[in-house]
């Protein structure tokens, strides 16, 4: 399977706040299968967004592809359903 790069990033605002869409292309290195090597997955995480400073060790949301076609239609529902997913993150 051939993995393309992809590095898509969205800000989004529900009510007040601001939120960090990011989905990225990541390497996973669980070195100790051999299976692993060169396996890449992609992934969009939603972080909070305070006073200009992305909260990157307070995730609210991730979410894993195993192809860059799921990875483009997950991050843009993430970025459509930003305030159900924020909703979700406070139960």
């Amino acid at each position: 399977m051939q993995y393309h790069d992809l590095e898509l990033k969205h800000i989004a605002s529900v009510d007040d706040k601001r939120y960090f869409i990011s989905t990225i292309k990541m390497h996973v290195r669980h070195t100790w299968l051999n299976q692993h090597d060169n396996v890449y997955v992609y992934e969009t995480m939603i972080f909070k967004k305070e006073k200009n400073k992305v909260l990157y060790l307070e995730p609210i949301y991730t979410k894993r592809y195993d192809a860059y076609d799921k990875a483009i239609s997950g991050h843009q529902e993430a970025i459509e359903n930003i305030k159900n997913i924020v909703n979700k993150s406070k139960d």
